[in-house]
């Protein structure tokens, strides 16, 4: 196995982690999918509001490429679908009654090898499996006409109060190996990427890819972290990318031949009363995850992490790729003396609080952004937090300028908006540094195309 150490980070010391425990099972009566979730894709609905839909059933395709269909997450009748700007797809609200099923072709495990790789991945499209099979560069859908370099499997997770990976696929060690076996059929080289110093889990239980461990502080997790080290992306080259569920929720489904739903999430957050694990289903509304974990009032619901998760209200769905609910407290309220009271509990990078020199405590963060937008300094700090060998704030600035060329030089190719999230955390001028570089990814792959 290669281990690999990652010296820079940072992690947000934020209270609210989940204790190892099911805290309950949820049964909603809606489910929600939300097609902005998906980069880069163009949704067309296929299905109109009153339709009958069975789990599996498509509800819509990419404009762009109409064979990469997003299947409904359950049966029953499609109560609503909600436009936002510009009339652009935002929601699709599914009303449960029953559990009527589409059915495709099951497989035995060891069948699994020998599966063309052509029929496999029309396999994949049309049971709904294929979103979740990701692509670098610019962070999309895999493009099922492409052969990558390489396959990378992401069995760990460094961001705040994240979920154990290992905890809530427990049980499915027969699923995550057939699936492997799948992605061995897709790609010439499978990359599996574990926690340093965890020998034993069942993830390195699989025969013919290439093990990893990363150790280090956050983002030591993050895919673009393990690419990098592993298997750097060029021009014209093309990776593969998944999470553990990903690969498990593959090998449900060919094993099964029905498209899988079931989830087990972490409720977390300084905001929650009770924290653990929650059995539920894609697309649960994150309300009804949350009440398990006794929220406080006026709180903030985020499908993710505090750093890069989708926040959302109580009628929002659980993201496809998430397996974890955040709740934290709304801020925004101002506070006697601001930066000049000492703060022992308000947390602080740079040591601005008496906070910063008490290492090792858990705070009870808010939303509050403490600041507006200023004007873009150089600190020297964003390099610290970068897991990736990218200058953040000249790549930054060369998007804002829309400098196509300087962008390719500065490493927007190897680049997600989640690796500058610590950015955007640390940043004194207060820059959104995911958004601004999800828009450079977008203008950057408008440029290619």
């Amino acid at each position: 196995m290669n281990q690999y150490k990652i010296k820079k980070g940072y992690d947000l010391p934020i209270k609210g982690q989940a204790e190892k425990t099911i805290l309950g099972s949820t049964e909603p009566s809606h489910l929600h999918v939300h097609p902005t979730h998906f980069a880069g894709i163009k949704p067309k609905m296929l299905l109109k509001k009153g339709d009958a839909v069975k789990r599996g059933t498509p509800l819509f395709h990419d404009k762009k490429h109409p064979e990469r269909v997003f299947v409904s997450p359950g049966a029953g009748i499609i109560e609503d679908i909600v436009l936002g700007e510009r009339r652009a797809l935002d929601k699709v609200t599914i009303k449960l009654s029953g559990d009527d099923v589409e059915q495709f072709r099951a497989y035995k495990k060891e069948e699994v090898s020998g599966i063309n790789r052509e029929d496999l991945i029309d396999h994949l499209l049309k049971g709904g499996l294929w979103p979740q099979i990701r692509q670098r560069p610019f962070s999309r859908v895999a493009d099922p006409e492409i052969t990558p370099s390489s396959i990378f499997v992401n069995c760990m997770d460094t961001a705040p109060l994240a979920a154990d990976p290992e905890f809530n696929l427990q049980g499915k060690t027969i699923e995550f190996q057939t699936g492997i076996e799948a992605l061995k059929v897709l790609g010439p080289t499978v990359h599996v990427v574990v926690p340093a110093g965890n020998n034993s889990t069942d993830f390195l239980k699989v025969e013919g890819v290439q093990q990893h461990s990363f150790a280090g502080k956050h983002p030591a997790g993050l895919t673009s972290t393990h690419i990098q080290k592993i298997d750097p992306i060029s021009h014209g080259k093309h990776i593969w990318y998944l999470n553990a569920r990903d690969v498990v929720d593959i090998g449900d489904y060919l094993l099964v031949g029905q498209y899988p739903v079931e989830r087990v999430v972490a409720v977390v957050g300084p905001a929650a009363e009770k924290r653990g694990y929650v059995k539920t289903r894609k697309g649960a509304p994150l309300g009804v995850i949350a009440s398990h974990a006794n929220p406080q009032d006026n709180v903030r619901l985020i499908s993710g992490n505090v750093l890069s998760g989708y926040g959302g209200t109580a009628d929002d769905g659980l993201g496809l790729y998430d397996d974890l609910v955040t709740v934290v407290r709304e801020g925004g309220e101002e506070r006697f003396l601001g930066w000049l009271v000492p703060g022992p509990s308000r947390p602080t990078y740079s040591r601005s609080y008496l906070a910063g020199f008490l290492p090792g405590r858990r705070l009870p963060m808010d939303t509050s952004m403490n600041g507006e937008e200023r004007a873009f300094v150089k600190t020297g700090d964003y390099e610290k937090v970068m897991g990736i060998d990218v200058l953040p704030d000249f790549l930054v600035k060369a998007i804002l300028i829309e400098d196509i060329e300087r962008m390719e030089k500065l490493g927007i190719l190897e680049v997600d908006p989640e690796d500058f999230a610590l950015c955007a955390y640390i940043c004194p001028s207060k820059i959104e540094f995911c958004d601004i570089v999800a828009r450079g990814i977008d203008m950057m792959e408008a440029e290619m195309v």
